[in-house]
Formats: structure tokens, C-alpha cells, sequence
């Protein structure tokens, strides 16, 4: 087990370095900040131009900015914001909690909805029940992000006003104080619902298929012969076993959602490394853009790390393979 686990750590870190090598290069190739940040008047100015380079260490060759890149992300220290004139560190930390509480939320959902559904369309195969969490599967699938997004902005804020459309509300920080909390959740529910749809789909399918594979097993029809209610047969001893390959799928759902979150954090003003990350590509602020795709990377990675962690501490077969 131990050699399985120092396997993946490593293979996890190549892929972090990986990461961070064609993030640096690829942000470098959309343009040069040190021209965007020019002042009008000085914009034809040569002098001022490689004053404002070497101000930001774009003078350097490229190896060796992405080396001292790389050796200060270790630290998470990504340098200056060149729109904020603060540390992209500080940035990170205000919105890592906002993204955070998103993509916990979107995974609530995404197993409090789509495992239940899943179950019960596996049990009521064929009836018209079963057809409903088909189509809504597909739908939730299929059905872009933003525009899911808008409808439900349009119909729960907008027209009945049930619901706040956009911000986090009076929230800062990782914990609300008690008086916060039903704001927050208000704030929450169409975000990590709109977040959660794809997910809530795939889990759906995926709890139905194997509820479908385990109701079919030999010990189950034992245990329905011997007479036990299908309250117990179902959900005691099916559902436990079919819960595994899901449980798997909510750890990398996870990591999923504290990446995917760009588009719901953009349509809902959601202050987020999502919207960070936006604002850093659209003013060509280099820093900005490296850390929150590598802190994102980085989540996403440890995340999958853990699952896998854990899944071969389960199954044998894992660590074995």
C-alpha cells in the first residue's frame, strides 16, 4: 500500500508541475501585460515600456521567469497583481471561502438529489416514474450552464423574487455568524443548483445502473425470499453496495466543481476564484490568471489523490492493478 500511495503522490506532483508549466507558457501568449498597463501618454514611449517590464520581471528569458514562478508558487506566493497593486496571495484567500462554500453546496445537491432519484428509478423500472428521471437526466446533461442559470435568475428572482439573483450577500470569510446564515443560504440555492444539474444527471444514472446490477445479485433475491420487507431489502442492503462506485464519483465530482465553477460565478456575481480568474484573463494580468488556475489545479489534484487514496485502501484490486 505504501508504494501504491508514493506512486500517486508523484504522479500527482508531475501533473501539478505539468500544470503550472502550460498555464505560464499559455498565459504568456496572450499578450504583453507590460504594453496594456501603459499610461496613455506614455504609450509609445520605449523608455517607459522597458521600465514597466523590468519593474514586473518581464525582461528576464522565459525559463528562468517561469523557474522563479515556480519556486514562489510552492510558497503560494504568485506576485503582484498588476490591476489591484495587491498580492495575488491576498486576492486568493478573500475568494477561495466563496468557491469553497459553492462547490460543498453543489455537492450536497448533487448526492442529496441525484442519489435518491436514482435509487427510486431503479426499483420503479419502466413506470412512468423511471421515464421522468430519464428525461430529466438528459436534460440536466445536456442543458448549458448559463442559460439554466438565467432562466432560473429570471423566473425565482425576477418574477416571483424569492430569491437574491446575484453576490454573496453580507457574507465574508470561510463562517457566518448566526444571524448570516438563512442570507447565505438564500444566496446559495441557484448558484449550487445550477452548479450541481450536471452533476445531479451523472450521479442519477449512475446510482440507477447499479441499484439495477445489485437488485439482480443472488443475495438480494436470497434476502426477499426469506421474507424481509423491501424497505430493508432495498434500502439496508442494495443500496449500500450500490453506493460505492457513487461515493467514488461525489470525491471527483468535488474536485469537478471547485474547477467548473467559472460560468456559474460570472452569472451570478459570485466573488470566487471563478470570477477572479475572469477578471485576471480579460485585463491580461498574468499573476492573477497563474494563481487561481494553479490553485484551482492544485484542489482538483489533491482531491483526486484522496479519492484514490482511499479507494485503494477499499479495494484491493486497486492498489493491486
Amino acid at each position: 500500500m505504501t508504494t501504491y500511495i508514493v506512486r500517486r503522490i508523484g504522479e500527482g506532483l508531475l501533473t501539478l508541475i505539468a500544470l503550472s508549466f502550460v498555464v505560464f507558457g499559455s498565459v504568456h501568449l496572450t499578450g504583453d501585460p507590460a504594453r496594456f498597463l501603459l499610461p496613455i501618454s506614455a504609450e509609445h514611449d520605449e523608455s517607459v515600456y522597458e521600465a514597466q517590464k523590468a519593474a514586473y520581471g518581464l525582461d528576464k528569458p522565459f525559463i528562468v521567469q517561469y523557474w522563479n514562478f515556480l519556486i514562489k508558487a510552492v510558497r503560494l506566493d504568485f506576485g503582484q497583481s498588476f490591476t489591484a497593486r495587491r498580492p495575488v496571495q491576498e486576492i486568493l484567500l478573500e475568494r477561495i471561502p466563496a468557491t469553497v462554500h459553492l462547490a460543498i453546496a453543489g455537492t450536497v445537491l448533487a448526492i442529496g438529489i441525484g442519489v435518491p432519484l436514482g435509487i427510486i428509478s431503479a426499483v420503479r423500472r419502466d413506470t412512468v416514474l423511471d421515464k421522468v428521471c430519464k428525461i430529466f437526466a438528459v436534460f440536466g446533461m445536456a442543458a448549458p450552464q448559463f442559460w439554466v442559470a438565467i432562466m432560473l435568475i429570471i423566473v425565482f428572482a425576477g418574477y416571483w423574487g424569492w430569491l437574491p439573483a446575484f453576490g454573496r450577500g453580507d457574507m465574508t470569510g470561510w463562517f457566518p455568524s448566526w444571524s448570516q446564515i438563512p442570507n447565505m443560504l438564500a444566496h446559495l440555492v441557484l448558484p449550487a443548483f445550477v452548479l450541481a444539474l450536471a452533476i445531479i444527471a451523472a450521479i442519477m444514472r449512475l446510482a440507477r445502473s447499479a441499484m439495477l446490477e445489485v437488485l439482480d445479485s443472488d443475495y438480494v433475491k436470497f434476502a426477499q425470499v426469506k421474507g424481509m420487507s423491501d424497505r430493508v431489502v432495498i434500502w439496508k442492503h442494495a443500496a449500500r453496495n450500490a453506493l460505492i462506485p457513487v461515493i467514488t464519483f461525489g470525491g471527483i465530482s468535488l474536485a469537478g466543481l471547485l474547477n467548473g465553477s467559472v460560468v456559474v460565478e460570472v452569472v451570478f456575481a459570485w466573488p470566487g476564484v471563478g470570477l477572479m480568474l475572469l477578471e485576471g484573463v480579460l485585463s491580461n494580468n498574468f499573476p492573477q490568471v497563474e494563481g487561481a488556475i494553479m490553485v484551482s489545479g492544485a484542489a482538483y489534484i489533491l482531491t483526486a489523490l484522496v479519492v484514490d487514496i482511499l479507494y485503494g485502501y477499499a479495494d484491493p484490486r486497486v492498489r493491486m492493478n
